[in-house]
C-alpha cells in the first residue's frame, strides 16, 4: 500500500512540475481585432513561459528577453491579419494567434486603361463669402482633359493634372463681389485623352455663396478656437465670449477676429445667436491694479465678453482683445505693489486693442478670464516665496505631482502597456509615490492628481492644480510608439515636455538632471502641446521617464531601485531650477 502510494505521488508531482513548466504565450500587444493604419510593418510584444524555449512568430525567430518579455518588428498585409504563434517548450509545440486588421492604403496611382472619377473636395457642404477661394481636387484617369462646373458661377473651368500622369486634378475659382448661389453642386467632367469616353460626377457636398454674418455665443469651457479647419491650438474663449462667424465648412465656423486675423471653431462649441447683424463691438475702461498674496493682480472694465489672446515674454505680458477699442483714460497703480512695473496701451487695429503689462521679476504663471461683472481679470503669479534652508528647503511650496492616465483594464487601455502586461497608469502611479515621500522629506506640500485606481479625467487634471494653488506642476509618464514604427530604428529612453515660457527655465534644469543621472537614451527636451501643460497658472513640465513596450525598461519601471533613482533625478532637477544648494554635509 506505502509503495503504490509512493508511485502515485510521484507520478501526480511529475504532473504538477509538468504544468508549471508547460509552454505559455501572451500577446499584450496589438490586442485582439485592433485596426491599425495601412503599414507594411508593425511591432508585437508580449510575454513567454518558459523565458528559454524557442519561439517564432509568423515562421520569424523572436528574441526573448531573460525575464520572458519579447518586442519584434513583423510584415503585415492589408485586411484581416494574424500573428500565428508558435513555442516549442521541451514537452510539446505551443500554438497561439492574434488577430488584427490593417487598413487599405490610400490610392496612390490610377489605371490609364478604365475610367474613373472620384471627387475628392469639396467633401463637405461650405457657406463662403466674396475673396474666398472654392478649391475643386479630383482624382481621375490620367493624362484626360478636366473641367469643373458649379451652376450659377461658372462653367467649364479648366482643371491641371499635377504633376502630369499622376490622376490629381486641381481647379481654383476665386468668388468674385456679386457672386451669389444657394446649395449648389460642383460638377466635374473629364474627356479625351489616351482612352475614349467621358465621365462626369457631381459632388456630394453643395457650396453657398452670400456675404451674411453670424453672431455665436461661447457654450462650452472646452472651446477651441484653430488656425485652420484642420489646423492647431489658437486660444480658448471661455464662455459667454461672442464672435463674429463670416463662413461655415461642414461643422467648422470661420471667426473674423479682425481685418487681419481668423480662426476656426466647431459649431458644437458655440450657440447661434441671430443671423446677419453688426460684429461685436467694446470698448476698455478704467484698469485698477493690485497686489496679491501670489503676485498681482489687473482688473480692466469691459462691457462685452471678447475674445483675447495672451502673448508672454520673460517679464511682460500682453493681451490683445478683438473687436475692441482702448478707452481707458485711467490706469489705477498700488502703492504696495512691487511686482508690476508699467503698464503700456495701444489700438493694434481698428477693431484690436492691446494691454502690455511690465513687471520687475519673471512672470511664474498667469491666468485671464471674465468676472461675474463687467471685467476681464488678469491675474499673474511672481516666484512664491518658500523656505530654502535645509533640511527643510521646499517648505511652504505647493508641488502637484500627476500621475498620467486612469485605471482601464480592457482594450482600448488608456495609456500604454507593457510586454509583461504591466499597465502605464501603474507605473505612473508606483513612481508618484516615491516621488510624494521624498518631496515631504524636503518639506514640500504635496497634491496628487490621482492618489489610486479613480477616474481622473484629462480636463480636470489642469483644474486640480489650480483650485489646490500649486506652485509647480510634474506629469509623469512611460513612452510607448504608434503602430507601425519601427521598435530599434533609434534609441529609445527619456524625453521632458514643456509648453509656455514660464516653464522653460523648469524643463531645462530637469532635462539636465536626468541626461546626467539617468542611464537611459536621451531623446531630448521637446515643446508639448499637450493638455495638462497648456495650463498657464504655474510652470509645467511632462515627463516621459522609459519606454513601457520594451523588456528592459519595462522591468526598470518595476523596480523599486529604478524608482528611487528617478524620484532622486526629479527631486535634483526642481532643487537646480529654484536654485538651491546641495544639502551641506
Amino acid at each position: 500500500m506505502r509503495r503504490i502510494f509512493i508511485k502515485f505521488f510521484s507520478f501526480a508531482f511529475s504532473l504538477v512540475c509538468l504544468n508549471l513548466s508547460a509552454g505559455e504565450i501572451k500577446i499584450t500587444y496589438p490586442y485582439e481585432g485592433l485596426s491599425i493604419p495601412a503599414v507594411k510593418k508593425t511591432f508585437v510584444f508580449g510575454n513567454i513561459t518558459p523565458s528559454t524555449a524557442p519561439f517564432h512568430i509568423n515562421g520569424s525567430k523572436i528574441e526573448v528577453y531573460k525575464n520572458g518579455g519579447f518586442i519584434t518588428y513583423l510584415p503585415v498585409s492589408e485586411g484581416k491579419f494574424a500573428f500565428n504563434c508558435e513555442l516549442f517548450d521541451g514537452n510539446a509545440t505551443n500554438y497561439f494567434s492574434r488577430s488584427i486588421e490593417v487598413r487599405a492604403s490610400k490610392r496612390t496611382s490610377l489605371s490609364t486603361s478604365t475610367l474613373h472619377l472620384e471627387i475628392i473636395s469639396p467633401s463637405n457642404d461650405m457657406r463662403l463669402r466674396e475673396n474666398d477661394w472654392i478649391i475643386v481636387y479630383a482624382l481621375a484617369t490620367p493624362f484626360k482633359k478636366a473641367v469643373f462646373s458649379i451652376k450659377g458661377l461658372t462653367n467649364d473651368f479648366q482643371m491641371s493634372e499635377l504633376p502630369e500622369g499622376s490622376g490629381r486634378y486641381y481647379g481654383s475659382y476665386y468668388i468674385k463681389s456679386g457672386d451669389e448661389i444657394n446649395n449648389k453642386k460642383v460638377k466635374v467632367r473629364i474627356s479625351g485623352g489616351k482612352i475614349k469616353g467621358t465621365m462626369q460626377l457631381y459632388s456630394g457636398a453643395s457650396i453657398t455663396i452670400d456675404n451674411g454674418i453670424d453672431l455665436v455665443e461661447v457654450s462650452t469651457d472646452a472651446a477651441v478656437l484653430k488656425n485652420g479647419v484642420r489646423g492647431g491650438y489658437m486660444m480658448f474663449p471661455p464662455m459667454g465670449v461672442k464672435m463674429m462667424a463670416d463662413a461655415k465648412i461642414g461643422s467648422m465656423y470661420r471667426i473674423r477676429l479682425s481685418d487681419c486675423d481668423s480662426a476656426w471653431i466647431d459649431e458644437s462649441n458655440v450657440s447661434l445667436l441671430s443671423k446677419n447683424v453688426r460684429p461685436p463691438d467694446t470698448e476698455t475702461g478704467v484698469i485698477k491694479l493690485s497686489k496679491t498674496n501670489k503676485g498681482s493682480m489687473a482688473e480692466i472694465s469691459i462691457w462685452d465678453r471678447v475674445p483675447y489672446i495672451v502673448s508672454e515674454a520673460e517679464k511682460s505680458l500682453t493681451v490683445k482683445l478683438y473687436y475692441t477699442r482702448l478707452h481707458s483714460n485711467w490706469i489705477i497703480y498700488d502703492s504696495s505693489d512691487t511686482f508690476i512695473k508699467n503698464v503700456n496701451l495701444w489700438q493694434a487695429g481698428a477693431n484690436v486693442a492691446e494691454i502690455n503689462f511690465e513687471f520687475n521679476k519673471e512672470i511664474w504663471g498667469y491666468d485671464v478670464y471674465y468676472s461675474t461683472g463687467n471685467a476681464l481679470i488678469v491675474e499673474i503669479k511672481e516666484p512664491p516665496s518658500f523656505a530654502r534652508k535645509w533640511p527643510k528647503p521646499l517648505d511652504g511650496l505647493n508641488i502637484i505631482i500627476d500621475p498620467g492616465h486612469s485605471a482601464k483594464r480592457e482594450p482600448p487601455y488608456d495609456g500604454a502597456i507593457g510586454p509583461m502586461g504591466i499597465f502605464e497608469y501603474e507605473a505612473n502611479l508606483w513612481l508618484a509615490e516615491v516621488l510624494k515621500a521624498d518631496f515631504e522629506k524636503l518639506g514640500a506640500n504635496i497634491i496628487m492628481t490621482r492618489i489610486g485606481d479613480e477616474d481622473v479625467p484629462l480636463k480636470e487634471r489642469p483644474k486640480i492644480a489650480k483650485e489646490s494653488k500649486g506652485d509647480i506642476f510634474i506629469s509623469v509618464h512611460y513612452n510607448a510608439i504608434a503602430d507601425g514604427k519601427d521598435p530599434f530604428d533609434m534609441p529609445r529612453g527619456h524625453s521632458l515636455y514643456f509648453y509656455h515660457r514660464h516653464s522653460a527655465k523648469f524643463a531645462r534644469a530637469m532635462h539636465e538632471s536626468f541626461v546626467k543621472n539617468i542611464n537611459l537614451p536621451d531623446e531630448g527636451l521637446r515643446y508639448g502641446d499637450y493638455h495638462v501643460l497648456r495650463m498657464t497658472y504655474m510652470p509645467a513640465i511632462l515627463i516621459e521617464n522609459a519606454y513601457m513596450i520594451y523588456p528592459e525598461q519595462e522591468e526598470m519601471a518595476c523596480s523599486r531601485s529604478f524608482r528611487e533613482k528617478l524620484s532622486a533625478t526629479i527631486v535634483k532637477g526642481i532643487l537646480d531650477f529654484l536654485k538651491i544648494s546641495n544639502k551641506p554635509e
